[in-house]
């Protein structure tokens, strides 16, 4: 598998193709378990544009793939390994179909509207201070309310903050920094946010055990602040048990899940039957990436509904509970 790769055979590089490889065999589990062959070729594809962006062999995630093939073969009971040849035929097909992700310029030209860009900018030259005054400035002129400015700045622009990491256009440093610049944006919008009539209803947002991604939560979080909702926001990695625990101890209606990787579905569903357990009469709302790849998979977990973005969770959550 490594050779004609000397450096990917020294300690840390043969450290991360371990790692890679391990999420390799996450990716196909949860696929096997949704019964789902496309989800694992869209993680492949996924995997593929991110080594085209490091210039990284698109040949070393294809060794990968046949060895884990002929490992699961060799190792696996017959009935065991009958399902999976469909799964790794797509994931083939899906890697010889190539393909160059869009340039940065193009996908920001359709995504970003002229204030997410600027605010994009600022947030990519390091300059807080310009990013923070031009969110202050559109709130305090009334050319965007603070849901608006969560939906069509701080949202796309986190997106594509993302999209730009995974194709290795900003390091992790940039990522980071731009992320914190928002968070303290979204404080201060919130702050300064007019009041709203309660709905006497209590909404608990966290992302399930293993995700450490909370930052489009956090724009779920204030939506639902915005909507009079009390509104507890745990954030990231939040072990199963001490979810249940608070969500019981402060009488919650609704649950508002976050999950990024195909692989915490089953974490997600395990958490859903505690919470349900725990207090029956409870609403669950599931979201995020790993609930994009196919219409139905919110169901499999067990949850009440799905929603693609903050202002669908926050309407989710009034149809379930009739409000």
């Amino acid at each position: 598998m490594f050779e004609g790769s000397p450096s990917s055979v020294e300690p840390a590089g043969f450290d991360a193709w371990l790692a890679y490889s391990n999420r390799q065999i996450l990716a196909l589990a949860a696929a096997v378990g949704d019964e789902s062959p496309e989800l694992f070729s869209a993680d492949l594809a996924w995997s593929r544009e991110a080594f085209a962006a490091r210039h990284a062999s698109p040949e070393g995630l294809a060794s990968s793939l046949k060895c884990l093939e002929a490992v699961l073969e060799e190792s696996l009971p017959g009935p065991a390994w009958a399902v999976l040849p469909e799964y790794f035929r797509r994931a083939r097909e899906e890697l010889e179909r190539g393909g160059a992700p869009e340039t940065a310029e193009v996908e920001q030209a359709r995504a970003l509207s002229d204030l997410a860009q600027r605010y994009f900018d600022a947030l990519v030259a390091g300059d807080e201070q310009r990013a923070m005054g031009l969110a202050r400035a559109a709130l305090d002129a009334g050319q965007l309310t603070v849901q608006a400015l969560i939906d069509s700045v701080l949202a796309p622009v986190q997106r594509e903050l993302g999209r730009l990491w995974h194709i290795g256009a900003l390091n992790v440093s940039d990522e980071h920094f731009a992320t914190q610049v928002t968070r303290r944006v979204l404080a201060l919008a919130l702050a300064n946010a007019p009041p709203v009539r309660p709905r006497q209803r209590t909404v608990v947002v966290a992302a399930i055990t293993g995700d450490a991604h909370d930052i489009a939560l956090s724009f779920v979080a204030a939506h639902f602040e915005l909507d009079g909702w009390r509104t507890l926001f745990l954030g990231a990695d939040t072990p199963a048990d001490d979810l249940v625990s608070f969500v019981v101890r402060h009488q919650a209606d609704l649950v508002a899940l976050g999950a990024t990787l195909d692989e915490q579905r089953v974490t997600t569903a395990d958490t859903i039957r505690a919470l349900r357990e725990a207090r029956p009469a409870l609403r669950i709302v599931v979201g995020g990436a790993a609930y994009a790849g196919r219409s139905d998979l919110w169901r499999r977990s067990g949850a009440d509904a799905r929603a693609a973005n903050a202002a669908q969770a926050v309407q989710r959550g009034l149809e379930l509970l009739g409000a």
